[in-house]
């Protein structure tokens, strides 16, 4: 036996060296991919280092303690993000799965039969219908015995034309898309964190100015009143003065309903409850920062970006499902045994007697099987196509969201340029207006369209710098800047 069984594991050691797996291995498809950006921001905005990439904890580079925090207890409790990685530990297990047909499968068996032969059958019937043999088959018509049996089975495939290697290599990538698109939750949570905290201090910030116009137009309102009480103003201009009063005070409520908005969304992005999360006002100015900008090459989104990475592991595993199928249309040999003990006597079904085995190669040929394997391998084409045209679609994707945020990025810093212009111009015109209208040169309506024209250039500088910040944070996270940090919540 031991003779056989070396020959047989010499002849599976040579046909798996000869082994044949079918299909090509994976290339990455040639993309044009730009030596650089189209566009670079103006000097006056954020320097830009087109050689260096985004740096793991980027939102570190506004230098606000408050934001990182807010950004780790997102990444530690929000559920989404949970949720995300939950699929990564189930991809792993699918590799396991897929893997587990390249080893032998084994089995142990036992069991108990009382048996009664039939007597109006012949001895030895039951082997010319097809039976195993057995005790059964050639026990005596009309006999009863017991049969005590213990064996372990043995059925192993051999992997010749690669089947099951590719469709570990299949499940190796769809597990690496898995892993991937938790990346980019997790990345596009960081973004949401940032943009929503910087909405937040650009409504303290428009509070605040509406706030201040309040208390402006309030005293304004009390000059007026004294002015009309001395015959030195009209009514008109008592009555259009209490309006822009009621206007400013009217802003306010307004902008603490869209705060307490805004704190909410924030509440449930960083997984606390309702209500639990406190942030002191701070107006958008005092956390303003200019951070470096490392935007890197063209090239290396492809090595960074989540969604770039997750649609390539897709097209992997497409490709590695071609061979699969490809596999379907040649012979698969098996090697299958079994052995144990087995007696018709408790007494005797340890002893040596006892002791049977059978094993041998089993080989099976797909002969016709209906158009079955070809649709197979149809199917596993047509959907490499459509992987490769997705992973190609998202990398001009890509570039493109980087292109269009390094421009708006560029006309913000003219925008701030421009409106910082503008606001000095508004102060100069509101001082000139209020000396001019106690000279008894302008009336009052000259004044109040001079302190709109200011309140609405302070807002447009607000937003203009809370648009910059965000369109920052985007550049970040369409950079990928940031996305080797979750491996670290990755399970073990």
């Amino acid at each position: 036996m031991s003779a056989r069984l070396s020959r047989l594991m010499l002849v599976v050691a040579y046909l798996s060296i000869t082994a044949c797996v079918q299909g090509r291995n994976y290339e990455r498809p040639g993309i044009d991919v730009p030596a650089g950006w189209a566009q670079q921001p103006a000097p006056a905005a954020s320097p830009i280092a087109v050689d260096k990439q985004p740096e793991t904890d980027w939102w570190k580079a506004f230098q606000n303690d408050e934001l990182t925090g807010l950004i780790d207890q997102a990444m530690q409790k929000n559920h989404d993000v949970k949720r995300a990685v939950a699929p990564v530990i189930e991809g792993r297990a699918a590799i396991q799965s897929a893997t587990a047909g390249l080893y032998p499968q084994i089995n142990l068996q036992s069991s108990y039969s009382n048996l009664a032969v039939s007597k109006n059958t012949l001895a030895g019937l039951g082997l010319a219908s097809g039976r195993q043999p057995g005790p059964q088959v050639f026990a005596t018509p009309g006999s009863t015995f017991n049969l005590w049996n213990g064996a372990v089975d043995l059925r192993w495939e051999l992997d010749f034309w690669g089947r099951i290697r590719r469709g570990e290599e299949a499940a190796s990538a769809d597990a690496q898309a898995i892993k991937q698109e938790a990346r980019a939750i997790a990345l596009s949570l960081i973004g949401d964190v940032g943009q929503s905290y910087f909405r937040i201090r650009e409504v303290d910030e428009q509070l605040e100015i509406a706030k201040r116009t309040l208390a402006v137009r309030q005293e304004y309102l009390e000059i007026i009143n004294s002015r009309v009480e001395a015959g030195l103003a009209s009514d008109l201009d008592r009555a259009r003065t209490e309006v822009l009063v009621a206007e400013a005070a009217s802003f306010i409520p307004d902008l603490a309903r869209v705060r307490a908005l805004e704190l909410h969304r924030l509440e449930v992005l960083t997984g606390s409850p309702p209500g639990s999360l406190n942030l002191p006002v701070k107006p958008l100015r005092s956390i303003i920062v200019q951070p470096e900008i490392p935007v890197g090459l063209p090239s290396q989104l492809l090595e960074r970006r989540p969604d770039i990475l997750q649609s390539e592991a897709t097209l992997i595993a497409a490709n590695a499902r071609i061979g699969q199928a490809r596999a379907y249309f040649f012979p698969s040999l098996s090697i299958t045994g079994q052995g144990g003990l087995q007696s018709a006597e408790f007494a005797n079904w340890f002893s040596s007697n006892s002791w049977n085995y059978s094993i041998g190669p089993s080989i099976t040929v797909p002969i016709f099987m209906g158009g079955t394997n070809m649709a197979r391998l149809d199917q596993a084409e047509s959907r490499y196509t459509q992987m490769l045209e997705s992973y190609q679609q998202t990398i001009l994707q890509a570039f493109r969201e980087v292109a269009d945020l390094l421009v708006s990025l560029n006309a913000r810093a003219e925008q701030l340029g421009r409106q910082r212009e503008q606001l000095a111009a508004a102060h100069t015109a509101v001082t000139l207006a209020t000396v001019r209208y106690h000279q008894g040169l302008v009336n009052y309506l000259d004044v109040l369209d001079a302190q709109r024209t200011m309140l609405a250039a302070e807002t447009q500088i607000v937003l203009t710098e809370r648009a910059r910040l965000t369109d920052m944070v985007s550049l970040f996270k369409a950079l990928g800047g940031g996305w080797n940090s979750l491996a670290q919540h990755d399970p073990a």
